[in-house]
């Protein structure tokens, strides 16, 4: 079979942990008959933008499916394929496998109907698997009509139609689950007549990431797009016999260096970009690349996914940790303590005492935050100086209005405030890397705002023991000048400085004012869970320097266990 799966889950003691859960979830299951996708629900999005309402009940559906299918692999009672058709058959129901909000024309039900975006791509590959693996057990009118589905919403749109995706995750995701679903109902021809535009678009995903491997997106999309591209590029390997292989293609090691790098402990991870504070890796990829490249090290497998854990309940990763989990790969230890994406102005340093990162860059990247020279502090499981991550998604947080929410802007990352200016998004808004050593760091990112703001803003780190000094060279700013600091941590006023746990930050500059704010935001969190929506504070410190157009050294010293 296609990616040596068979057509029963490998039996070892972390699977049947995974499916204890998910003997549960099938169990409930069985007491409870599928809901449909309701209208009111679908059209929230068009009304007001929230997402949640609809994304929860359609989420519902992958999860049950991810359920049945691992259950009718794990057992051969019969009522795990009843329960498999019923809900394989509820989704080909499903008015369209598209999210609303990637829907652009609401009323033009024929396009709704068959938009391909990143989850009706899941969808028609996740359908086409499981009809795969469980041929000889399905009913031949539940396949039939798998098949025509895919083909009408997906294929067929596909290879007719002039279709491009985002050069991002979307690239991978969709053309590879269209590819895979083309492979998996075994249309040769079919195959061929897509296979060129296929490859464009994982050219694009690989060229959307830099030279040196960084995902700009964040941990979390270099785990979905990056993983999609594997699982297509493994199958796509396998289907040609070992012509077509992907993992000899320029980037794609250093990309599958990424994760480990990024990761600062258990399952922490620096949240730049639209990203979670922590994420559960998928162990089946983390397996699969460990055997593919002898440099990607195998993590512990503790801080897996489990069963739940991913919010969108994704077939393919889901199916893949089960599979490509191998009991005999052990934890090995990351000894790389500085790491340096030069291309995109990344920088990692794990010390003893503490992690830092910090990141230049430009505002335009994909997911992009106006964060140039933000940067974080983790100590003892705690981010003392936070970077907010990513906000609940809904429609203004993808349109015009992205960069009011908080997690977006500039105002809520670690960065100066130049005469009451904030970072402007656009290509044109970037930084230079002027220096990166093993305890050092220094940047240009006076491009980061808008013209005129200031002549020269050089932000400098040097890194010590126990202790982090910051320097901002700014010249020529007419106006107040605010260096913000960010924490979730209640900061308290000491001093010259603020003490933030046991860490404390105080500015060699002695005429500052000390001003602490608040703000409340909304994490993302796990759709499904509707009950659990907490809204978050943010601590905004800002050391404010009074106007002085001139050439400025302006020094912070953030220690640790440091009294003022």
């Amino acid at each position: 079979m296609y990616n040596n799966f068979s057509s029963s889950i490998p039996k070892n003691p972390r699977n049947e942990t995974i499916m204890k859960s998910v003997i549960k979830a099938a169990q409930l299951y069985g007491n409870q008959e599928i809901k449909e996708l309701p209208f009111s629900k679908y059209k929230i999005y068009f009304e007001t933008g929230s997402r949640v309402e609809y994304e929860a009940c359609y989420i519902e559906h992958r999860r049950r499916l991810n359920v049945y299918t691992a259950m009718a692999l794990y057992s051969h009672e019969t009522c795990w394929i009843h329960g498999l058709e019923d809900i394989l058959w509820a989704i080909c129901g499903e008015f369209t496998w598209a999210f609303p909000a990637h829907i652009k024309d609401e009323k033009n039900l024929p396009e709704s109907s068959t938009t391909i975006d990143l989850f009706a791509s899941e969808t028609g590959m996740a359908l086409s698997e499981t009809c795969y693996l469980l041929s000889d057990r399905l009913s031949p009118m539940v396949k039939e009509r798998v098949k025509n589905e895919v083909w009408r919403r997906l294929i067929i749109p596909y290879t007719n139609r002039d279709i491009s995706f985002y050069k991002d995750n979307w690239s991978a995701v969709c053309a590879g689950c269209i590819g895979m679903a083309v492979m998996y109902w075994g249309s040769r021809d079919e195959f061929t007549r897509i296979e060129d535009k296929l490859m464009r678009s994982m050219e694009d995903f690989i060229g959307s990431y830099q030279d040196d491997g960084c995902c700009l997106e964040g941990a979390l999309y270099w785990g979905y797009g990056f993983g999609y591209f594997c699982y297509f590029a493994e199958m796509l390997r396998e289907y040609t016999s070992g012509r077509t292989d992907l993992f000899k293609w320029n980037k794609v090691k250093q990309t599958a260096l990424f994760r480990q790098k990024v990761y600062l402990e258990k399952n922490v991870v620096i949240p730049f970009a639209d990203a979670p504070h922590n994420y559960s890796f998928h162990i089946g990829l983390a397996h699969f690349l460990a055997k593919e490249y002898e440099e990607v090290q195998v993590p512990d497998e503790a801080y897996g996914a489990a069963f739940d854990d991913d919010i969108r309940h994704r077939y393919a990763d889901f199916i893949r940790d089960l599979y490509w989990y191998d009991p005999r790969l052990k934890k090995t230890e990351n000894v790389e303590n500085t790491c340096i994406f030069p291309q995109a102005q990344w920088y990692i340093k794990k010390t003893e005492d503490y992690a830092f990162a910090a990141k230049g860059g430009r505002n335009n990247e994909p997911h992009n935050h106006n964060d140039i020279g933000s940067f974080i502090i983790y100590c003892g499981g705690k981010f003392i100086l936070d970077d907010l991550g990513w906000p609940e998604y809904d429609g203004s947080y993808f349109g015009e209005q992205r960069y009011e929410n908080l997690c977006a802007s500039s105002a809520g990352h670690s960065v100066p405030i130049l005469a009451g200016a904030f970072q402007e998004r656009g290509r044109a808004h970037r930084s230079e890397l002027l220096e990166a050593g093993s305890r050092s760091l220094r940047l240009d990112m006076a491009g980061a705002y808008g013209n005129g703001i200031c002549e020269t803003l050089i932000r400098s780190f040097v890194l010590e023991e126990k202790t982090i000094r910051l320097n901002d060279r700014i010249i020529g700013v007419d106006g107040e000048i605010r260096e913000r600091f960010i924490t979730r941590i209640p900061p308290v006023k000491t001093g010259q400085g603020v003490r933030i746990d046991d860490w404390v930050i105080s500015c060699i500059e002695q005429d500052a004012d000390v001003i602490i704010t608040q703000r409340k935001f909304k994490p993302r969190l796990s759709i499904c869970k509707m009950d659990m929506k907490p809204v978050e504070t943010a601590y905004l410190i800002d050391f404010v320097m009074k106007p002085d157009g001139g050439d400025r050294e302006i020094g912070f010293l953030i220690a640790k266990g440091q009294v003022i």
